[in-house]
């Protein structure tokens, strides 16, 4: 697995192999060509519609190359597509047990939201900006359903928010967390953000073999990366202080969006060009930590259960 990303934005391209398995091929409607190494990528991004052959597909799986599938300008949902780390089927095999063990999947769970709570209060405190999380933390412990420990978070995250809109100037029409469609372009920039993180965190979470599907904090649904859902929540406080930098330094401005009735707010394609780059040669390396860190907290409990299941 390498680490480009090749990003396809522009309607109607192709992304066909080489002959000789080896070379993805990019091609666009004017004529304009890309080759790279399948073993090159850690990742194809494909916003928008395009033509994706099979042979593609297949060799980004052998290449541990994850796909993330964007909706660009039409409606509907972003789809992903990990590789899967065999040589670590044991801790796959452990994270359904831990599953299926009520208090062991409780902890996990607390843990995540912990970290989450804890990343918010680091980042407001970075703006000095007052508030107090640890009756919400302390309740965290006390709590024995998953039901409650999301209204935990959820109560916490709504008062974080309140707190971090206030960094943002007027103009920006950020007024409260609004999604599918975002409604301005604070949430857009969230929102993207968001979607490209759990992209990583899922990436990371697949080549240790783990089913993305069987998360902790998020019960399993259709569809849903919902152990990378787990893993992104206290990255999510960092991927809001990287935008919120980029924003000051003067990198994106509200007229780098466009609004519509039925999508919402989107980046144009001015924005695009200058958010991937930034994203994929910067926030990459300023999310990897806590990235890491925060599958840590999951990959103790899961390679002490491994354990477990040899021994007991």
């Amino acid at each position: 697995m390498g680490a480009m990303t090749l990003l396809v934005d522009r309607r109607g391209a192709e992304l066909k192999l080489s002959s000789n398995r080896q070379v993805v091929c990019l091609r666009y409607p004017d004529g304009e060509e890309h080759r790279v190494g399948v073993y090159a990528l850690r990742r194809i991004v494909v916003n928008g519609d395009a033509s994706v052959s099979t042979a593609v597909i297949r060799a980004a799986e052998a290449a541990q190359v994850s796909m993330i599938f964007l909706p660009g300008q039409s409606k509907g949902n972003f789809v992903n597509m990990f590789p899967y780390g065999e040589s670590h089927f044991k801790l796959r095999f452990a994270q359904y047990q831990s599953y299926f063990d009520e208090d062991i999947r409780l902890s996990l769970a607390r843990k995540m939201v912990v970290a989450k709570i804890r990343a918010q209060s680091e980042c407001l405190n970075r703006h000095h900006l007052r508030h107090d999380f640890s009756k919400s933390e302390a309740q965290v412990n006390k709590v024995f359903d998953n039901a409650a420990l999301m209204g935990i978070e959820g109560s916490v995250s709504k008062s974080y928010l309140e707190k971090w809109r206030t960094l943002w100037d007027d103009t920006w029409g950020f007024k409260e967390r609004n999604r599918r469609p975002p409604l301005d372009p604070v949430n857009a920039l969230l929102s993207l953000g968001y979607t490209l993180a759990g992209n990583s965190v899922g990436h990371l979470a697949s080549l240790y073999g783990l089913d993305l599907a069987l998360g902790f904090l998020h019960i399993p649904s259709r569809n849903r990366p919902s152990l990378a859902l787990d893993v992104l929540e206290p990255v999510r406080p960092k991927v809001d202080q990287w935008l919120w930098e980029k924003v000051q330094d003067g990198l994106f401005t509200p007229k780098h969006f466009y609004q519509t009735k039925d999508n919402g707010c989107r980046l144009d394609k001015k924005g695009r060009s200058i958010f991937f780059p930034a994203w994929y040669d910067d926030a990459e390396v300023y999310l990897q930590k806590p990235m890491r860190d925060s599958l840590a907290l999951m990959l103790g409990t899961l390679r002490q259960q491994r354990y477990n299941i040899l021994y007991e």
